[in-house]
């Protein structure tokens, strides 16, 4: 196996992988140097930063083996399985009115949901339908009656046209790949040629296709044998690892290992301050890490957080999404130049909700008139002009008198897949107890 790893998590990951005795390929040049690394071969799995650069996502074939090796060093952080391309037998279970989509039951208890408008037929409570995940939202996996099936180098698409990947750059390759496409009986499928098949030869790009069109064929067996949920196809292996603020800290430890590092490097850098990083770094041989993080905290708490000025709530999502809110500073308290609690004020178009923020709670509570809510978050990075969560979207409400909590059985659910480790579970237990007793 071969794995390519970039971003601000790499040669921590790097380091971790190599060992593990997982070959690494594609490296960056400061990687390459120090980890005496040439391969230049395709990868069988990527790793890369999330947008919010709370953690990376890793994809390929082989995922779970690389996942496998990353968990058993990082106990605190969230490894979500995001189910893309994975092919269901599905049961119409109801139709959500305000939403406009039908609820479908699946294997393992799970529910997804079909966007209404992209269905034909009549929806008959009970009979079954075949579809395909596309991501999740909410906890509940989002289904397309589009599928795709997945090879190294092209993908099928039900109803589609053919599409060349945007890596593909060179006139030839494009015209070599249209010319393939003409000369196959693809009926109602489509192509989209991935980056590598220009490099490819026609009788193997051909191999490649015609195994895909018989794996179709079976799928339709498979699916007409159906009689309940169950899963038809795997697709892709795709995981979004959610790195928590003590992680990011274990991840300083073992980069130290292999480059001069200081801590707090991972925090920092997520939250895009590089350059003081990096200066900070080349000073390890003239001051003592401590003096070093004394001499970052003094700099960053020149420029905030504020009292009445704008500050900014990020929060991150298992999915790799992310939302924000912003606000005004209405009071702090800080500590040896260490921000220990904001409230922040969030005007909307009807009203104002009031954030309470600790930097060592596990929640966060949300005021809004008479009723409350309390949001389950892994602890808090703050920094001068904003604050960085990732959250479960778990929370209680407190209104009228009455409290509820919503996906209160999300981290159970997360904990029996192997998505958390028993010790964050235990750790989340006591903060999620709160947050029914709001």
């Amino acid at each position: 196996m071969k794995v390519k790893v970039r971003g601000v998590y790499s040669t921590a990951i790097t380091k971790i992988l190599v060992d593990a005795g997982i070959e690494i390929t594609q490296a960056a040049d400061a990687i390459k140097e120090v980890f005496k690394i040439s391969s230049e071969d395709r990868p069988d799995v990527v790793i890369e930063d999330i947008e919010s650069r709370e953690g990376v996502y890793i994809f390929g074939t082989g995922a779970k083996t690389v996942v496998d090796v990353i968990k058993k060093q990082l106990e605190f952080s969230i490894f979500y399985k995001e189910e893309v391309g994975k092919i269901y037998c599905g049961i119409i279970k109801n139709v959500d009115q305000k939403s406009q989509s039908i609820v479908i039951s699946l294997p393992d208890n799970e529910e997804g949901t079909l966007d209404m408008k992209s269905f034909w037929g009549y929806v008959k409570q009970g009979s079954k339908l075949l579809v395909q995940a596309k991501g999740s939202y909410d906890g509940k996996i989002m289904l397309s009656n589009q599928l795709r099936l997945f090879g190294d180098d092209v993908i099928l698409i039900k109803n589609g046209f053919t599409k060349i990947s945007r890596g593909i750059r060179s006139s030839e390759g494009k015209d070599k790949l249209y010319e393939i496409a003409k000369g196959l009986n693809l009926k109602d499928w489509g192509i989209l040629w991935m980056q590598g098949a220009e490099d490819k030869d026609e009788s193997t790009l051909k191999d490649e296709l015609l195994k895909l069109q018989d794996e179709e064929k079976r799928i339709s067996a498979d699916f007409e044998k159906a009689t309940e949920p169950s899963v038809i196809y795997q697709g892709l292996d795709k995981y979004f690892v959610l790195v928590s603020r003590d992680d990011k800290y274990k991840l300083d430890e073992i980069r130290s290992k292999a480059m001069p590092t200081v801590k707090g490097h991972h925090s920092l850098k997520s939250a895009g301050y590089t350059i003081l990083t990096d200066l900070a770094e080349t000073m390890l041989d003239k001051y003592s890490e401590g003096e070093l993080v004394s001499k970052i905290g003094a700099v960053l708490s020149r420029y905030g957080p504020i009292k009445d000025k704008m500050y900014r709530l990020n929060f991150a999502r298992l999915n790799g999404t992310s939302f924000k809110v912003d606000g005004i500073i209405r009071d702090m308290q800080v500590e040896n130049n260490e921000v220990k609690s904001i409230t922040l004020a969030s005007s909307g178009s009807w009203d104002e909700k009031i954030y309470q923020i600790s930097a060592d709670r596990e929640y966060m509570i949300i005021k809004r008139g008479d009723s409350e809510e309390r949001m389950l978050v892994l602890k808090p990075e703050i920094f001068p002009k904003f604050a960085k969560f990732i959250t479960m979207d778990i929370y209680s409400k407190r209104e009228n008198g009455e409290v509820t909590v919503k996906n209160e059985d999300r981290l159970k659910k997360l904990a029996d897949k192997g998505e958390i480790s028993k010790e964050l579970f235990s750790e989340l237990e006591k903060p999620l107890k709160e947050l029914r007793e709001i």
